[in-house]
């Protein structure tokens, strides 16, 4: 696929050469995306300071990088490879949505006859235990476990209590 690359330059004439770079080392990094709606480059230079600036929109994500440098070819390189990064991080978490979107979709197609395709997901029954909070707590705190389900003996709803990264609990609880 063929996106075109705007190139503008600020007290600067885009070279040929400049050009070429440009649009071979995107083009590596653009071959890692789908649907790229626009690339635009901006190259200045200010006294003796070359400046970058790259910017890709694709996937409803933006991709920016910006470097300066006292070399333009250097600076070039040091925006693509960041641009570069970029994209390979997008490219996975759009990869790992779509995985995500297939196990879903597969759990809901399957039946209870036919085994799952995915080895990603094990579903259980049980009967959540009428706990009250506090005694959840202490339940969960005593446990490898990251979260428990149970019944609040309070109000009779099924609550969930999760372990937080700063070793504090969360509760998370239907309204009444």
């Amino acid at each position: 696929m063929h996106v075109p690359i705007t190139i503008t330059g600020r007290h600067i004439e885009i070279s040929d050469p400049i050009r070429e770079l440009l649009t071979e080392r995107l083009g590596h990094a653009c071959k890692l995306l789908e649907k790229i709606s626009s690339t635009h480059v901006t190259i200045s230079v200010e006294k003796n300071r070359h400046i970058v600036e790259v910017v890709i929109h694709s996937h409803g994500a933006t991709l920016h990088a910006k470097e300066e440098t006292h070399d333009m070819y250097a600076s070039i390189d040091q925006a693509v490879d960041k641009i570069e990064t970029q994209a390979k991080r997008l490219k996975e978490k759009i990869k790992d949505r779509k995985h995500v979107a297939e196990v879903v979709g597969s759990a809901e197609v399957e039946d209870e006859v036919s085994p799952p395709r995915s080895q990603v997901f094990v579903a259980e029954t049980f009967a959540p235990k009428p706990l009250s909070v506090t005694e959840a707590v202490e339940s969960l705190q005593g446990s490898p476990d990251l979260f428990l389900v149970f019944h609040n003996a309070k109000n009779g709803l099924v609550n969930v209590l999760y372990k937080r990264g700063d070793g504090t609990f969360g509760l998370v609880q239907p309204p009444a």
